[in-house]
């Protein structure tokens, strides 16, 4: 049995397509189409293991918990953005051009299990970098769970371990944490940047310890307004 294999058993079922706005329910449940995006883009288990999950846990901390808690190492710069799903086109197209801007070559994003308390298959995905939007969303049910479902949570990061994002949909008022070091913080603050309005918005969602600790001023937060709530 492939390691994704409980994804296509899941959710290809009726029901699931309630969490799409994009495959309508006529076309829900095309398995041959979700194996293949799968196979194309899964990140085996042996190679999160022995490379990848290394990286990731250089750059986030308290993973098996979350939001309210701190998500990212200390040396890296916070900037936060409305959350509600995994990503928009909008957004996925300036995070691309942050990761062409640092010559990354791959995209990583897998689903946070919280210590193995996740009880639905789970996600955890090796993309190019230059991927098109066209070709993220193209695997039927399984890149529009992956997409769009909204209680998921996911850790989103490149193989430089310079940046790092932490989607946190799940929680009471989900947000993006969008986390950069030092020598890249220009790329990232000049492509996610957000109005006066947004700013205060934002500053009224944060929990308590990232306003106490965020190492950005505020007028770096930034939001994503075609974010669902």
């Amino acid at each position: 049995m492939k390691e994704y294999t409980p994804i296509v058993d899941i959710y290809s079922l009726e029901g699931y397509e309630m969490y799409s706005t994009t495959i309508p329910a006529s076309q829900w449940g095309n398995r041959q189409v979700a194996q293949i995006y799968l196979e194309r883009y899964w990140l085996s288990s042996a190679e999160y293991e022995s490379t990848w999950k290394q990286v990731q846990d250089r750059i986030f901390i308290n993973q098996e918990v979350g939001l309210p808690h701190m998500v990212f190492a200390p040396e890296y710069k916070l900037q936060v953005s409305r959350g509600g799903c995994l990503l928009v086109q909008e957004e996925f197209v300036r995070l691309q051009e942050c990761t062409k801007a640092i010559s990354e070559q791959f995209l990583f994003v897998v689903e946070n299990t919280f210590g193995g308390r996740v009880s639905e298959p789970i996600f955890r995905m090796k993309f190019p970098s230059g991927i098109s939007w066209g070709e993220l969303s193209s695997g039927n049910f399984a890149s529009a769970i992956l997409l769009e479902m909204p209680h998921k949570e996911y850790f989103i990061f490149g193989e430089s371990g310079t940046w790092g994002k932490y989607v946190a949909n799940d929680y009471e008022f989900p947000l993006d944490i969008l986390g950069f070091k030092q020598d890249v913080a220009d790329i990232f603050k000049v492509k996610f940047k957000l109005s006066e309005v947004e700013k205060r918005q934002i500053a009224q969602c944060l929990p308590a310890r990232y306003k106490a600790e965020m190492v950005c001023s505020q007028s770096n937060c930034t939001t994503t307004e075609q974010k669902r709530n």
